[in-house]
């Protein structure tokens, strides 16, 4: 983990990093542009591994682009307020919540999206400051080819 994280003014204790995390799922479920920027820091970053699709693949930063990015992404590739996402494991660090967790949804053409994702949020302030995505790029790639 960062230093800069270690040495916050304020700092997150477990409950509340699940507490924003079940607000940014909540949100990005919802379609809530306006909770997903309360709980993102303003220099927010998000990465996304390599093998995703164009233009999800690597890094992204600032909470308002990354808020548009997610929200255009659930929004065009499913069914407004089908995604859920379960989490199966949460894991608590010093200012970082590993959760792993398995995302359904159905998209316009009625299939149903079944995928198991692992976030990496580290938080700083009371608020999400990096999320790191880990997902089956392959299947995703194959599902929405």
């Amino acid at each position: 983990m960062p230093s800069s994280y270690s040495n916050s003014s304020l700092r997150s204790t477990n409950e509340e990093m699940a507490a924003l995390v079940d607000a940014y799922f909540s949100a990005v479920s919802a379609g809530d542009r306006q909770r997903l920027l309360e709980v993102f820091a303003p220099d927010l970053r998000w990465r996304v591994p390599q093998g995703a699709i164009a233009p999800y693949a690597g890094l992204h930063e600032g909470s308002e682009h990354i808020a548009d990015m997610m929200l255009g992404a659930v929004g065009q590739s499913f069914v407004p307020g089908s995604q859920q996402t379960t989490i199966k494991t949460k894991l608590f660090g010093e200012q970082v919540m590993a959760v792993e967790t398995v995302m359904t949804a159905e998209t316009p053409d009625q299939r149903s999206y079944q995928n198991s994702y692992t976030f990496f949020f580290e938080f700083e302030d009371g608020r999400i400051v990096e999320i790191r995505e880990h997902v089956d790029t392959r299947y995703a790639a194959d599902f929405f080819s």
